[in-house]
């Protein structure tokens, strides 16, 4: 789909906002460049509608406001990721062993904080259409030939190879999740192993699948606070922290390996005024769950997604020096209740 003269002026406001270094100036780059998209696509008005995606003969109600679309994806579906050892190539982000599988474009969970909008803005429009250039959260598109995609892809190739499940959105979202357990069905029995990574207990309808390899999955739940407040404005539409938290009890009561990230931490705000107490509150309770990996991150500006973040907390955030800040805090509370975890530095890059 040819870009509009309107879209490429969103696609190069987005890309300017992830250029700079300075925080300041990112931040004006990053306001423009979301003003632009509001004022360009008028999202407003839309919230009031449903959104219907007819995908391979099903009919998916998408959340109000929400523009879907197809694709037709490639073959094979596991590819190269970066999120993974230094020593395979990867930014250090230990999620894989240098792949991923990502079976949609936008996730309609919708988080403010999110890094992959970036990514769409800057490469999404030739697959999904222009659909991208509106607010993250707000476009959804899926593949027209997923079924033939699973079918063909020689899943035999990554025997013993860990891979994660997904790395741009969320592979349990309710319009997806029957689709994460066709994927699971067929290359769980060919070796493959995954980090299946996930806000949802949409996930526990297949203990049953995950618990029968379990030498073959770990599963991660991300949390970014223990405060509903916050945890409503930048999640919109996840369920609440402690119930994710009790993904990862009921996954490791089956004998299945679990891991936590705790991201993206937040500066304090007026939602959430107290970071360290917020910390100290989620770690406390890894003391029972025990999972066995646990890694910590703050928000990190990319793309425009600091704007989101800004609007949907309604105040500045102040980042300067808050990285190594909460990366204190995150190995002081691990301390404090004898866990041991990896903190994540902003120049680790998704």
């Amino acid at each position: 789909m040819q870009a509009s003269q309107e879209d490429r002026e969103i696609r190069r406001l987005t890309s300017q906002a992830a250029r700079f270094k300075d925080p300041v100036r990112a931040r004006v780059a990053a306001m423009k460049a979301w003003r632009t998209i509001r004022a360009k696509r008028r999202l407003a008005q839309a919230k009031n509608t449903i959104s219907l995606l007819e995908f391979k003969d099903q009919t998916f109600r998408l959340p109000p406001g929400v523009a879907g679309s197809t694709f037709k994806i490639s073959v094979p579906l596991i590819k190269n990721s970066k999120l993974t050892y230094v020593s395979k190539g990867g930014v250090g982000k230990q999620l894989s062993d240098g792949w991923a599988l990502n079976f949609a474009i936008g996730c309609t969970f919708g988080c403010r904080f999110c890094y992959v909008d970036e990514i769409h803005k800057k490469w999404g429009e030739r697959r999904a259409g222009n659909i991208v250039y509106r607010d993250w959260g707000f476009y959804f598109s899926v593949p027209e030939n997923l079924a033939e995609a699973i079918e063909d892809t020689d899943w035999k190739r990554w025997k013993g190879e860990e891979v994660m499940l997904s790395s741009t959105h969320d592979p349990y979202l309710p319009q997806l999740y029957a689709w994460t357990r066709k994927i699971l069905e067929a290359a769980l029995p060919q070796g493959v192993k995954f980090c299946v990574q996930t806000r949802s207990p949409l996930v526990e309808g297949d203990f049953d699948l995950i618990k029968e390899y379990r030498q073959q999955v770990r599963l991660q739940v991300s949390i970014a606070t223990y405060s509903n407040e916050l945890s409503r404005a930048i999640e919109p539409r996840v369920v609440p922290p402690r119930r994710r938290m009790e993904i990862i009890r009921k996954a490791r009561e089956s004998g299945v390996s679990t891991g936590i990230i705790i991201a993206p931490v937040f500066p304090s705000c007026e939602l959430r005024k107290d970071v360290r107490a917020d910390l100290d509150a989620i770690v406390s309770d890894l003391v029972d769950v025990r999972p066995r990996y646990i890694f910590g991150e703050s928000v990190h500006v990319r793309g425009i997604n600091q704007a989101y973040s800004e609007h949907a907390i309604g105040e500045t955030l102040n980042l300067e020096g808050f990285d190594s800040y909460a990366g204190s805090l995150f190995s002081s509370s691990l301390l404090k209740y004898r866990l041991k975890g990896t903190w994540w530095p902003e120049n680790h890059h998704q």
